[in-house]
């Protein structure tokens, strides 16, 4: 078994002078020899700090180039890194580290954030700031120890705890997400066995994917050290920069959601001749566009692969070819997956044309041990083995799987079941409307009403056009949205996802007011 700092350690020891770590906000740069050193340095200072195994430290902190050495550093001591996302608010920050018993933290330099951090930790916890002062919080940059008295490596159980991720919190605080170390190295292989990325010191990666996200953290940074290649940090996203960056590095692999590509290819100065280095594109963590990804087939000489996870069980699901088959899936390397009746167990098997809860076997070695200090949301999402999903799926003739919608979204009208992602897909299509969210409201005769949420692209259009529109596609009539609600944004919680219950909320005053149109 290796830890994440042993994967990076056995990769300076192969190329030591190799490019490893490429600041974008300065002008450092460390080979995988200098990455070492930087790291158990640091590591030396948080030991001095009181920093050891098993110690629960936050990080909350953007992609950026200390982020990167503290989770190593904190690894090489076999402390567990607590990656909260650094949009969250400082009460919530405050909540999360109060209900993880932690015992540091590592921020940005945030007088709010700071204090926060203070109030929630035991007395005299560390906390450390990078990029400046911040209250009361400690310089990061004086987190330098003396090497001489820093222990050897530890050699943690494999069912000790490595990290712990979130979850995105769509109905709540995130959940913890509790990974041994035993996950690592998987976490990492299947990058081969389902992406396509092939192990080597030709691997150029743009990181811009937030590290405090699954894909960002194992699918980008961690796999590209462990590799061999070259990780050149994004610190913030920013589509234009992202472009040049590409550009410049001769950028080889990159994997993020689709919503990133698309502010890309939106840059201004875009151009797809700059992404002619391009050889591995990943996506996941949410459907693509149908123009977006045949734009990027036809103009990037990237393979472009689909992967589905979860940051409880990683990479589950992957298509490698999805351009005309965006949604359909099938069970990757490590994966064991069945789509039942929902609300069934993992005896009710669906057949071909059948449409399901999507689980997976939980006894793969990429799997979490639980949620942190959530023993009752563990059992509820692992039963008997399996860990179950939410996602519904339908079961293809060839055995592959189709995405079609979350079990709690779908929209239960006349008796059939309609999925909103594919409503959304027909509605956005229409050049009046720049953003589509279609969730359920309470309706006397069809028990449930799709009503469509739509940020206009301009004057909004009118319902009945709308209508039409649906009307034309070829979504079935039974389908089609029964009001439409305009808004001026979608509201979204820290990770950028659409918060529908806040939606249903507003969605429900507004049908009180009178200010839902209905297409009849």
């Amino acid at each position: 078994m290796q830890t994440a700092f042993d994967l990076v350690w056995l990769s300076a020891e192969r190329t030591p002078d190799h490019p490893a770590l490429v600041d974008d906000s300065s002008a450092r740069s460390l080979t995988y020899r200098a990455l070492i050193d930087e790291i158990e340095t640091v590591a030396a200072g948080l030991a001095e700090r009181g920093i050891g195994p098993l110690g629960r430290v936050a990080t909350v902190l953007p992609g950026s180039f200390d982020h990167c050495i503290v989770l190593l550093a904190l690894q090489r001591l076999a402390a567990v890194p607590m990656l909260l996302n650094n949009r969250l608010g400082p009460d919530d920050i405050a909540a999360l580290l109060a209900a993880g018993d932690v015992e540091a933290a590592v921020i940005g330099p945030d007088d709010a954030l700071a204090r926060a951090a203070r109030d929630s930790l035991p007395a005299g916890a560390p906390v450390l700031a990078v990029g400046g002062g911040a209250g009361e919080a400690e310089e990061y940059g004086l987190c330098r120890g003396d090497l001489s008295r820093l222990d050897p490596p530890p050699r943690p159980d494999p069912e000790d705890p490595a990290f712990v991720f979130y979850t995105s919190g769509t109905t709540g605080l995130p959940k913890g997400v509790v990974l041994a170390h035993r996950t690592t190295e998987h976490r990492i292989i299947w990058l081969s066995t389902q992406g396509g990325l092939r192990h080597g010191n030709h691997n150029r990666t743009l990181g811009f994917m937030p590290l405090s996200h699954a894909i960002g953290f194992y699918g980008v940074f961690l796999v590209t050290l462990a590799f061999g290649g070259t990780y050149y940090v994004m610190s913030r996203f920013d589509p234009a920069a992202a472009v040049e960056m590409t550009d410049r590095h001769a950028i080889t692999y990159m994997f993020a959601v689709p919503t990133l590509y698309h502010a890309m290819t939106r840059a201004p100065q875009y151009d797809p001749e700059k992404m002619r280095s391009l050889e591995l594109v990943l996506y996941g963590g949410g459907a693509i566009d149908s123009e977006l990804i045949r734009h990027m087939d036809e103009t990037w000489p990237a393979s472009i692969r689909h992967i589905y996870g979860t940051t409880e069980t990683m990479c589950s699901l992957y298509n490698p070819d999805p351009v005309d088959r965006p949604a359909s899936l099938r069970p990757g390397f490590y994966s064991r997956t069945r789509a039942i009746v929902i609300g069934g167990g993992p005896g009710d098997v669906l057949g071909p044309g059948e449409e399901g809860e999507l689980i997976i076997d939980a006894s793969a070695d990429t799997t979490f041990s639980g949620y942190l200090n959530r023993p009752d949301a563990t059992a509820e999402k692992v039963r008997d083995g399996w860990y179950y999903s939410g996602d519904v799926v339908e079961v293809e003739a060839d055995g592959d799987l189709t995405l079609r919608g979350r079990v709690d979204d779908v929209i239960r009208s006349g008796g059939e079941n309609i999925h909103p992602e594919e409503v959304e897909a027909v509605v956005a299509d229409h050049p009046g409307v720049a953003e589509c969210c279609v969730i359920a409201l309470p309706d006397s005769h069809w028990g449930q009403a799709a009503v469509a949420c739509i940020v206009a692209a301009g004057a909004a259009p009118a319902a009945a056009e709308l209508d039409a529109h649906c009307r034309a596609s070829a979504l079935a009539g039974f389908k089609r949205p029964k009001g439409y609600l305009f808004v001026d944004d979608l509201p979204r919680n820290a990770a950028n996802k659409v918060l529908r219950r806040e939606l249903r909320r507003i969605a429900g005053e507004a049908a009180s007011g009178g200010a839902i149109a209905f297409s009849g």
